[in-house]
C-alpha cells in the first residue's frame, strides 16, 4: 500500500500496527509469545498492533516475528 503525504501519521501507524497483528496471526503466535520473544511486555505488543509503539520496541516486534531482514523496505505490504 502507498501513502500520500496527506495521510495521518495516526493513521499510517494504525496500518502498520494491523499488518503487525496480520503477520502474527499468520505465524500462529499468541501476543505473550512475541512479547516473549521480544523481550517486551504483552502490553507493549497489544500497543504497537493498535499503532502506538516506541521505534526500539517496533524494532524488537519486527525481530520476534523474522521481519527484520525480508527483503528491503516492502516487507510489511503483505
Amino acid at each position: 500500500m502507498m501513502y500520500s503525504e496527506n495521510d495521518s501519521s495516526i493513521y499510517i501507524a494504525s496500518v502498520l500496527g494491523a499488518r503487525l497483528k496480520r503477520i502474527r496471526l499468520n505465524l500462529d503466535m499468541t501476543q505473550a509469545e512475541v512479547a516473549n520473544k521480544a523481550w517486551v511486555s504483552r502490553r507493549t505488543v497489544l500497543n504497537a498492533e493498535k499503532g502506538d509503539a516506541k521505534l526500539s520496541d517496533l524494532i524488537a516486534i519486527l525481530g520476534a516475528l523474522n521481519m527484520l531482514n525480508r527483503g528491503g523496505p516492502t516487507c510489511l505490504n503483505n
